[in-house]
């Protein structure tokens, strides 16, 4: 069953947030704390979802957001989608992106953006998006930039890239 999250779902969801993170490609410690305040935002904007058959086993938020050049629509990013390994194959990852373009609507959000990282079997997540009419828009890369330690403390370096 898909579900509006509640705060008793919160450790659940940051157990999955935890786990999800270490599927990721960022080097950082996971601060709970800090995704904590994320799932909050999502949650005040009612754009917080959970899969759970007696225990919350899938997760996926978004946060919205006017669009950068127009006042005429908003557009909502996903910041996470994650289904225990265990349950993933019975359309609950389906039903929770489904669930979320419902709430979308209801909230007159026009554009709702979908990612995948390449670390996690991109192949088919890219097929499911595109089957469920999603389509490429962007692409984004990412470069890490030397000279900052593990906090995010700027800690020297060469600087920008050179010759551009």
């Amino acid at each position: 069953m898909i579900r509006l999250a509640t705060y008793d779902d919160f450790d659940a969801i940051l157990d999955m947030c935890e786990e999800f993170w270490g599927h990721t490609q960022f080097d950082e410690p996971f601060e709970r704390d800090h995704a904590e305040n994320m799932v909050q935002l999502s949650f005040d904007q009612g754009l917080l979802l959970v899969a759970d058959d007696g225990g919350v086993f899938g997760v996926i938020f978004a946060i919205k957001s006017p669009l950068i050049g127009s006042t005429k629509a908003w557009t909502a990013t996903e910041i996470a989608w994650w289904v225990n390994p265990k349950k993933r194959g019975k359309l609950a990852g389906v039903q929770l992106i489904a669930h979320l373009e419902r709430l979308c609507i209801e909230q007159e959000v026009k554009y709702l953006n979908l990612a995948y990282m390449q670390s996690s079997m991109p192949d088919t997540v890219r097929k499911l998006y595109e089957k469920l009419g999603y389509k490429l828009q962007e692409t984004l890369y990412t470069k890490v930039l030397y000279g900052f330690d593990n906090s995010g403390n700027y800690s020297g370096g060469s600087g920008p890239t050179r010759g551009l």
